[in-house]
């Protein structure tokens, strides 16, 4: 049997336990309750609200920053949904800004939803406590409308299905389906009866691709040794002693053939005046006729040798030479 000592001690400790107990949860629920926190509205107009309810979670940029507080009818517009929602301020501080947007997410398949605040941008002011905030498009604000054109489309598919599924379509697939058929056996038959021909066929086609194949091997051979006789050496020099040969005779015409010419020119001009002063001479006396006579003879001196010299070595005329060019 305890003693009254140690009822006394037992007292004591329960009530030191509880006593700890009470103050923290005093201090938590205080921390919780006492917490300065900013107030917001959101309005979703034309919107369901359903799975979101009071103490569901508010997060920004999928951080939990605060919770909703209250959730009701506008009295001004039957078809808005007013959000209270609370913002600690130490979790958000100056985060909820003028441009900031709120939209319903789900959480996960259990049809519960939460507020997502997001689009806050640096250059916007802050947002003043109980302000509203902009209600953002969602997936749930136009759910009912493409579940409406989902169905219109559905039922659509479904009549043109039954369209394609009537009688006459049917009718029409068969006749489709049994010309297929005789067309595949009449391709059969076709085949068996000219098989020998369609190998035949085959077989000269494969030795013709093999006549081909070969030729064009021999044609690369071909091009190969003419692309290496045309960079040889024997081709090139032969193309530099044309190119020597025609620089020569380019030589040629620029130098003594223009010379020879001149001479000749020369020459004639000697002839010309030595019949002019042959008449002269005949007018005159004889001894100018006889001077005139040993000058014609000179002249033809020099054209007989002249003669000779071109009919004995006819290079003279692209090279120049002989008697006249060794004096000069």
């Amino acid at each position: 049997m305890a003693t009254r000592a140690q009822k006394v001690r037992l007292a004591l400790f329960f009530l030191v336990a509880l006593s700890a107990l009470g103050l923290f949860l005093a201090a938590v629920i205080g921390t919780r309750l006492l917490g300065k926190r900013d107030l917001y509205t959101i309005e979703f107009t034309d919107a369901p609200v359903s799975g979101l309810n009071k103490g569901a979670a508010v997060k920004y940029l999928g951080y939990s920053v605060g919770r909703v507080e209250d959730i009701y009818i506008s009295a001004e517009d039957v078809n808005t949904v007013v959000v209270e929602i609370s913002v600690e301020q130490r979790s958000a501080e100056n985060a909820i800004r003028v441009d900031t947007e709120a939209r319903m997410a789900s959480l996960g398949i259990t049809g519960l939803k939460y507020i997502e605040l997001y689009g806050g941008s640096n250059e916007a002011a802050p947002l003043p406590s109980g302000s509203p905030i902009r209600a953002g498009d969602t997936f749930f604000s136009n759910l009912q409308e493409r579940a409406e054109v989902l169905t219109v489309k559905i039922e659509q598919s479904v009549d043109n299905f039954n369209k394609l599924l009537s009688t006459e379509n049917q009718l029409v697939f068969t006749r489709l389906l049994s010309n297929a058929g005789d067309l595949v056996e009449t391709t059969n038959d076709f085949v068996q009866d000219n098989r020998s021909t369609l190998d035949s066929t085959l077989l000269q086609i494969r030795q013709t691709s093999q006549l081909l194949t070969s030729t064009t091997q021999s044609m690369n051979a071909t091009m190969d040794s003419l692309h290496s006789l045309l960079a040889g050496d024997q081709v090139q020099r032969s193309v530099d002693d044309f190119s020597e040969t025609m620089r020569a005779i380019r030589l040629q015409m620029d130098g003594p053939l223009p010379l020879l010419i001149a001479r000749a020119d020369t020459m004639v001009q000697n002839i010309d005046r030595t019949f002019v002063g042959v008449d002269q001479t005949v007018g005159a006396s004889r001894q100018n006729l006889l001077r005139a006579m040993q000058d014609l003879e000179e002249t033809l001196q020099n054209v007989r040798e002249t003669t000779e010299l071109i009919r004995e070595n006819p290079a003279v005329l692209i090279r120049g030479g002989g008697r006249n060019s060794g004096s000069e």
